[in-house]
Parts: structure tokens; C-alpha cells; sequence
């Protein structure tokens, strides 16, 4: 195994405490839809967010529009901003542990599927000053798991990519990842990640 040079994070599920259905809550209560086709909307009208191809208001109107809901159509607050900032939260032990890879002269990035709305929440929420290496889905315009988006990566890292240790945590990023020749594994808990980092020789 090669030494590891630079260690990848995702956000949503790693560094952070979040899940997409929250989204789907709130907006459901607030505009009085039916979850299972809001959230059918949803998830078909994100990979365009998350790789730049629509903002934030294009976004609610695709997904009014569909659902015939014209408050939702017309919405001009940032639902994003505001259900994100309220319902996520910090995984400090892993924020804890990039900290202690970089001081140790390891690099430290982010490789994630995000939007622009809720990345500048996290930017509110914590340091990511630290993090060198800064792989962003609606930057690239590519989602994980998508080959392009870990090809984007190598290409675009001063590494090799066997010098590369990625964590996320769902498995068909992670699969993706491996076929593209990165080191990577699927986060499940703290200490089992730890465990990693030791067979690594990173801490």
C-alpha cells in the first residue's frame, strides 16, 4: 500500500450530520404536499443543483411546478439556507481528526455532491480553512458516482492517486472511487474509520 499523501472527505453523512429527508419534511409541512411525490421531485430535480446547472429558485419552481403548488412556485426565501442551518449539525470527531492529519503534514480536502446554498452554510458552521483541496459538485458539474467526477479529481490533485485515501459514506461512491484507482472506504462510525487511518500508517 502507498503512503498516503492527501485523505478526502465527503460532507453530508461524514464531516456532517445530515439527511436529504429533512428537506423533504420541512417543505412538506410548510407547503402541505405529499412527501412520497415531493420527495420523488426532489430527487429527480437535484443532480441539476448540485452540478450548477440551476439555481436555488429554479429548483422549488421545477419542483412547484410539477406538484402544482404556485407558493412553492414562488418562493423567495432560501428553504435550502434555512431548513440546512436549522437541522444540520457538526461531526466533531471527524472534523477533529482532519485537523490532527494536517498537522501531522498529511493534506486534507472535500470531495462532495453540493450545491452552492448549503456549502456557504457549512462555510458559516466551521473552519474549512484547513482543507486544501476543495472537489465541489456543482463546481465541477459532476456527482459521485460518476466516474468524471473522481477522473476530475486525479487530474486535478497534486498527487498520484495511489497516494490518495478517500471516505464517504455510501457504498456506490465508494465502489466508483475504487474502479477509478483511489483508496477508499465507506464511513460507518468513528472508530472504525480510526482503525483505517492506523492501517494507513496516518496516525
Amino acid at each position: 500500500m502507498a503512503n498516503i499523501s492527501c485523505v478526502l472527505f465527503d460532507l453530508g453523512g461524514v464531516i456532517l450530520n445530515w439527511n436529504d429527508s429533512w428537506f423533504i419534511q420541512e417543505v412538506g409541512d410548510e407547503f402541505q404536499l405529499q412527501k412520497e411525490k415531493l420527495s420523488k421531485e426532489f430527487h429527480k430535480n437535484l443532480p441539476d443543483i448540485s452540478t450548477g446547472r440551476i439555481n436555488e429558485k429554479e429548483f422549488w419552481y421545477n419542483i412547484g411546478n410539477k406538484l402544482e403548488s404556485q407558493k412553492l412556485m414562488n418562493q423567495n426565501v432560501s428553504l435550502l439556507d434555512k431548513i440546512f442551518r436549522k437541522r444540520v449539525s457538526l461531526n466533531n470527531s471527524i472534523i477533529s481528526l482532519s485537523r490532527n492529519l494536517f498537522q501531522k503534514g498529511v493534506d486534507v480536502g472535500i470531495l462532495s455532491n453540493t450545491e452552492h446554498v448549503t456549502y456557504s452554510v457549512v462555510e458559516d458552521l466551521v473552519s474549512l480553512t484547513h482543507f486544501k483541496h476543495k472537489f465541489l459538485s456543482y463546481k465541477i458539474g459532476h456527482l459521485k458516482p460518476d466516474p468524471e467526477i473522481y477522473k476530475y479529481v486525479i487530474d486535478n490533485i497534486p498527487f498520484p492517486k495511489e497516494e490518495l485515501f478517500f471516505i464517504d459514506d455510501l457504498k456506490p461512491n465508494v465502489e466508483s472511487a475504487r474502479s477509478a484507482g483511489i483508496d477508499s472506504v465507506q464511513y460507518f462510525d468513528y472508530d472504525e474509520l480510526v482503525k483505517e487511518c492506523h492501517n494507513r500508517k496516518l496516525i
